[in-house]
Order: C-alpha cells, then structure tokens, then sequence
C-alpha cells in the first residue's frame, strides 16, 4: 500500500509543477504560445490521479480488502486522468499541426 501512497505524492507534486509551468515536456509542445495552458492542463491531469489515489490509501490504511479490489479501484480511479490526457493530447497535437 506504501508504493500507492509515494505514486500519489509523486503525481500530485508533478501536477503541481506542471501548474506553474515547470513540467518536463516533449520537444515537439515547447516553444508555443500555448505551451504553458498544456503544462497546465497536464498538471490538473496528475493532480486528478493523484488525490483519488491519495484517498484510497488512506481510506484502506487499517482496512486490506484484497489485492483485486485494490487493484481495480487503482485502475477505476486512473480513468479520468486517462481520458483527459487523451483529450489534450489530442486537442494539441491539432494546436500542433496548424502552426
């Protein structure tokens, strides 16, 4: 449970670099008028992993339900950010090829 606990702090902070503009990002986003709003949105990203992460660990810190109830919730949870990296990455990738 501990490695759920250090990949949620580890999402959150890098959310929370990716707020202020100092995520590590592709070569390809750098350089636009609109590389930090994709830093940004990144961030939010994370962050949206990492706090429904944050809350499962607390809420089965005494309680263990089963490695497969763990694991589903983990990967239930990872959903929405999955799906907003998908939308950004989408959305500027076509940013992308219009300039």
């Amino acid at each position: 449970m501990e490695v759920i606990f250090f990949m949620s702090l580890f999402n959150i902070g890098y959310g929370i670099f990716g707020l202020f503009g100092k995520m590590n990002i592709p070569e390809k986003f750098k350089g636009h008028e609109w590389t930090k709003n994709y830093m940004k949105e990144l961030g939010i990203a994370d962050i949206l992993l990492g706090v429904p992460w944050l809350i499962l660990y607390f809420a089965f810190k005494q309680y263990d339900p089963g490695y497969w109830t763990i694991f589903l919730l983990i990967i239930l949870l990872a959903l929405p950010s999955f799906f907003l990296v998908i939308h950004i990455e989408r959305k500027y990738n076509k940013l992308l090829k219009k300039d």
